[in-house]
């Protein structure tokens, strides 16, 4: 953008070839108009376009679960307006065309509480899996008490994420067997995280993934 003071085009306003001359107040200025999309059918353009939907709809599937306050909780942490801007934030864009989402970097929790040391996960079943960590519970921020939590996306339900509800494992025990049920899912990812016990208070996440075959 430049001022046309003392130009000849100081006072005229509209189009001019590839510039756009308009007037503020007293003054004239001049600049670039913008460049038209060439193909704004493109694959770049139509992922771009699909972020945000796609973000949209993951988070819609939360509304009435846990799951939804845990976002609330890590907007405040983050000190975001809501769990909504803080989801986007997060995760649009993992999101793309034809229902492309990249799970491995999701997001669910986030906040004060620790995850454990070297947590890692053996699959010992098709729809089965062994959970270790190390425990290391010795600060406020890793409370022996703190309970682990599973969310699950089922690739079935591409974006639908359910919190499971049968699990049983405080921060101490340093092991859990998470179970998923039965259905016509090939693919489960899981979202793990550890919570307070009052819930008011979550850890970052760590993702796995199961495979029936």
């Amino acid at each position: 953008m430049a001022s046309l003071k003392d130009s000849l085009l100081d006072g005229i306003s509209g189009k001019l070839d590839k510039y756009i001359i308009y007037r503020v107040g007293n003054e004239t200025f001049i600049r670039k108009r913008p460049k038209k999309v060439s193909n704004p059918k493109s694959e770049k353009q139509q992922m771009q376009r699909a972020k945000l939907p796609g973000a949209q709809t993951m988070y819609k599937a939360l509304d009435g679960s846990l799951l939804k306050e845990i976002c609330n909780l890590a907007a405040r942490y983050n000190e975001k307006r809501s769990g909504y801007h803080w989801f986007l934030g997060k995760n649009m864009n993992l999101f793309g065309a034809n229902n492309y989402i990249d799970y491995s970097r999701l997001e669910f929790s986030d906040g004060s509480q620790q995850l454990p040391f070297g947590t890692t996960m053996k699959q010992t079943q098709p729809n089965a899996a062994e959970l270790h960590w190390t425990d290391n519970s010795s600060s406020i921020t890793a409370q022996s008490t703190d309970r682990l939590m599973v969310a699950v996306i089922f690739d079935n339900e591409p974006y639908t994420p359910v919190l499971l509800e049968d699990i049983n494992a405080p921060r101490k025990d340093g092991y859990a067997r998470v179970t998923l049920p039965e259905g016509e899912w090939q693919t489960a990812h899981l979202y793990c995280f550890f919570g307070r016990d009052d819930l008011k208070n979550f850890s970052p996440g760590i993702h796995f993934q199961v495979t029936k075959s």
